[in-house]
Parts: structure tokens; sequence; C-alpha cells
């Protein structure tokens, strides 16, 4: 039976029922990554806490922010915003007093925080690697769904170069992915909250039926 949903993510994580997820790469963690003093520490991905010592260096900040539930989950005593994209950390930024801001993240994160925050230090203490034979699973996966889950802006931009994304249902995991696909002219629907989960129950919803969880 051909899946209804794919999911596409760039590493390997827990997958939503009634969703198929397919991961088209994985991370690499930077040796040697130095991180400044600051007065809000941001952890952009449970990934960074394979990357860094959060526990280590949590105790240089006054404030620890995790961009969602999952990020928290790994990281442990952090504020999350409602919104959990790098606009929902933006927001509670702004709500808080003036400090410098680190952000750690990724080495393909977005622009997003820069343009809005100032006094921002980003720190990339992981690479993304792409497995090409993973992305063209993916690409075959994608031509058979009725409907797609992007996790990311740049899996966004991945299965796009790779896949014909029209003709399906494309959900976009939050705002950040929504732009990106916006950017490349491909039809979507952003879901509720930025999560998997929730991006899945979206997809569910506009084909017409089915639940997750």
């Amino acid at each position: 039976m051909e899946p209804q949903v794919v999911v596409v993510r760039l590493k390997e994580g827990p997958c939503p029922e009634g969703a198929l997820c397919v991961a088209v790469g994985g991370v690499e963690p930077r040796r040697g990554v130095e991180i400044p003093n600051g007065d809000y520490l941001v952890v952009m991905s449970p990934v960074v806490a394979d990357a860094v010592d959060v526990a280590e260096v949590r105790r240089r900040f006054r404030c620890v922010i995790c961009v969602g539930p999952s990020t928290a989950e790994r990281v442990g005593d952090c504020v999350v915003p409602r919104e959990y994209t790098s606009y929902g950390v933006a927001r509670l930024l702004k709500e808080l007093a003036p400090g410098r801001v680190v952000v750690l993240r990724s080495s393909r994160g977005n622009d997003v925080l820069r343009r809005l925050i100032p006094n921002v230090v980003e720190v990339p203490v992981y690479d993304v690697k792409v497995d090409t034979a993973r992305l063209r699973e993916a690409a075959g996966l994608i031509s058979r769904a009725k409907a797609v889950v992007l996790t990311s802006s740049t899996v966004a931009e991945l299965a796009a170069n790779v896949a014909d994304l029209r003709g399906r249902v494309v959900v976009a995991i939050g705002r950040v992915t929504a732009e990106r696909l916006a950017g490349l002219g491909i039809p979507h629907i952003t879901a509720d909250e930025a999560t998997i989960e929730s991006a899945v129950r979206t997809a569910l919803k506009a084909l017409g039926g089915g639940s997750v969880g």
C-alpha cells in the first residue's frame, strides 16, 4: 500500500502514526567550537545537545531558550516560545530584557534571528550532510504520496530539486519553511504548530480524514 503522507526530514527520528518518514541526511558535530559568553543562550535543535555540553555552557548565561518541545526535552530547564520557530524565538527575545544573544544551531541555519534581533551571535555547532541515495529514495516516495511534509527550509529546497511537488498536498512545518516554499513558487499549507506531529495532522486533515496519536 502506497503511503498517503511522506515526511521528509534531515535526520532519523520518531515518526508519527499515519505517515512514512524518510531521512535524507545526517548531522556531523563540529569539533573545537568556541562559544562566547552572553545573557541568552538559544538552542535551535535537539542535535545541539549531541555536539555541545549544554549543561556546562549554560552556566555562563542567565537564561536558556529552546526553540521547541523536542529541543527542551533534550536540553532540560529552558524557556520555550509559543511558536516553535525562529520567529517565535525572536518574539520571545523581544519580550525579555536586552542582552547579548548566543545562538547554537546548524551551519545551514536561516537568518531570521540575525534580521530581527540586535546583538546576536550565531555559532554553528554541527553540519548537515545530505545522502544522495536517500534523497533519491525520498523523491520516489514523494512521487507516489498524496501529501508531503517538509520539516525545514533546507529540506524544502532539497525536495523541490529532486521531485515534482505539484499535484499533492505540501505541508510546511513552520513559517521559515513556508517562506522558502513560497520563494520556490510551490503551493503549500503550514502546520498549525511547528512540530512533525502537527504537520502530519494537517496533511491528513487536508486529505479529508485520519488522525495521529
